[in-house]
């Protein structure tokens, strides 16, 4: 009975082990597909609170729990304006699977034009207001687009330059890793 018990403990401890193993390897895979950079270790992200374009204010922490793709991006961004629809498009395709958007302009006393993209693009996800570019400079943002990803346990996962087609097999399947 006791050797029963050791083998059976035995294969759940090497199931688990393996389990996590392709889950790590998996999550890895999906990152460098999307072209997205690990931190070597990862942090708390900072907090903070900005106004959406009809005056509610949100913070980061009020996502807690779920996994978020936080996009940083202006009017004048060509780039930013191609990946809008494509944001739009994975937010309604996984959005009640744990994950969020959250895009932040760091467009200054565009109030109305931002409104007007909202409006034009369709969007659904908050689209807040840093026009002092506190929040910008707090994440390190030297252009745009760039986003952060971050993990429903509130840490930095990743960090992404450059425009993506968010709504491609390969950002869904990294989403769906990082919602585990």
């Amino acid at each position: 009975m006791k050797r029963i018990l050791f083998f059976s403990r035995l294969f759940s401890s090497t199931a688990f082990f393996f389990l996590v193993a392709n889950s790590a390897l998996a999550h890895q895979e999906s990152f460098k597909a999307m072209g997205v950079a690990p931190p070597r270790n990862e942090m708390p992200a900072p907090d903070f609170t900005l106004q959406t374009s009809n005056g509610n204010s949100v913070s980061l922490s009020d996502f807690k729990g779920k996994a978020v793709l936080l996009n940083f991006w202006a009017t004048w961004c060509v780039p930013c304006k191609k990946e809008l629809p494509s944001m739009q498009k994975l937010y309604e395709a996984i959005k009640h699977d744990g994950f969020e958007v959250v895009a932040i302009s760091i467009d200054r006393d565009k109030k109305e034009r931002i409104y007007q993209y909202i409006k034009n693009y369709n969007l659904t996800f908050p689209v807040l207001l840093d026009p002092s570019q506190k929040v910008r400079k707090d994440y390190f943002i030297m252009g745009l687009p760039t986003s952060y990803l971050v993990g429903a346990d509130g840490k930095l996962k990743g960090f992404i330059s450059g425009a993506r087609e968010w709504d491609s097999a390969a950002s869904k399947k990294m989403f769906s890793t990082l919602v585990q």
